[in-house]
């Protein structure tokens, strides 16, 4: 899974709220970007510390997310097929418990913590979208992923934040909308972009993936 843009959004301050949960601190975020990257060394390091933190805080949707997403990239890295096997189900598992539980809260947005710029469950749909629409086929969560990225960038609370948090994950969305023969729907996230901005890096990089398919 690539996620060089991930690195790159701007941290926000957490909000606190009346009960304590689990949630990836900013340092725990910033080692799996680099572990999405590709730094094989990351990944174990960032497993070790999700699931230390569910363990001793109980578990959240964003962690849970994060853990799964690091456990596929702990099947991505195995040398063994039968490990990438195992690793990257039990990831896919484990996302899934954290969207489950994400559907069953109804915490407003605007008392969510932000994380990455973003409040946490539009984040934790971005990572679940991203890593559902980056694995290989043989595991059957592409289409998944993909109505993930439907519903998320359709959403107008997510179209009302910042751009320089959302833009990664219009790049994702694309490279999806493309990999699914969707160039219509390509095309339409690049058009937003463009309105939001039309120079930023991200915006540029969309319409560079949009030309080499044609």
């Amino acid at each position: 899974m690539k996620t060089t843009t991930l690195a790159s959004l701007i941290s926000i301050g957490l909000l606190m709220t009346s009960q304590a949960v689990a949630s990836p601190s900013e340092e725990i975020i910033t080692q799996y970007n680099l572990a999405a990257q590709g730094d094989e060394a990351k990944v174990e390091y960032v497993y070790q510390q999700l699931e230390q933190q569910i363990a001793q805080d109980g578990a959240d949707p964003l962690s849970l997310v994060y853990l799964g997403s690091t456990k596929t990239l702990m099947g991505r890295d195995a040398f063994m097929p039968w490990n990438k096997m195992k690793y990257t189900e039990q990831g896919l598992a484990t996302i899934s418990k954290g969207l489950d539980l994400l559907n069953t809260q109804a915490i407003p947005l605007d008392q969510q913590a932000l994380r990455q710029g973003l409040p946490e469950s539009l984040l934790a749909k971005a990572i679940a979208g991203s890593t559902f629409t980056s694995l290989p086929d043989m595991f059957n969560h592409f289409e998944r992923g993909y109505d993930i990225f439907l519903d998320l960038l359709s959403d107008p609370s997510f179209k009302q934040q910042n751009y320089d948090a959302i833009s990664w994950v219009y790049i994702y969305a694309i490279q999806a909308a493309l990999k699914a023969e969707d160039k219509p729907q390509a095309q339409v996230w690049v058009a937003d972009m463009q309105v939001r901005n039309p120079n930023h890096s991200m915006t540029v990089q969309a319409e560079a993936m949009l030309k080499s398919a044609a």
